[in-house]
């Protein structure tokens, strides 16, 4: 059985792995971004699509898809995904997705401690109160299954830039 971490920046991803041959290809991860457009059909009917986000601006939506692939002939366990939202960014509430299951939590914090929505608490003042979506630093993905041996799931998240 092999733990995997796996940390997502802006742009950077660092792949931390313990009981992995540093010779072996283990576990990759490949993030992307997608901007949501939406286009106009033929019978006047719209649809959001994604293209990729070569330029951005404020109000766009930006979906950030990471795909984990285990290249080993063995399935890997206790993977978890942290990823940072990007600065100039707000978090789309709701929108963090797994392909496979998992359970998600948030930050605000900058990745110092993680917590489920339900109990994600902000302090303003003396007082305290639940985060909003759009207070999230980073968000969490712990795969709750196992990635099978050669194979690839993806999560993601979406957010509007400011």
């Amino acid at each position: 059985m092999k733990k995997i971490i796996l940390t997502v920046g802006m742009g950077v991803a660092l792949l931390v792995a313990s009981s992995l041959q540093a010779k072996e290809k283990s576990v990759t991860l490949s993030s992307k971004s997608y901007k949501e457009v939406v286009e106009v059909l033929e019978n006047g009917e719209k649809k959001t699509v994604l293209k990729e986000a070569k330029k951005v601006i404020p109000g766009d939506v930006v979906v950030y898809k990471n795909s984990i692939t285990n290249h080993t002939k063995t399935s890997v366990k206790d993977m978890v995904l942290n990823n940072a939202i990007p600065k100039h960014t707000q978090y789309v509430a709701d929108s963090a997705k797994c392909e496979s299951d998992c359970e998600i939590f948030f930050s605000v914090d900058n990745g110092e401690s993680f917590k489920k929505p339900d109990e994600l608490m902000v302090k303003i003042g003396e007082k305290q109160r639940l985060a909003l979506p759009k207070e999230y630093t980073n968000v969490r993905w712990i795969l709750t299954a196992s990635l099978e041996a050669k194979s690839v799931t993806d999560v993601s998240f979406k957010t509007k830039l400011q």
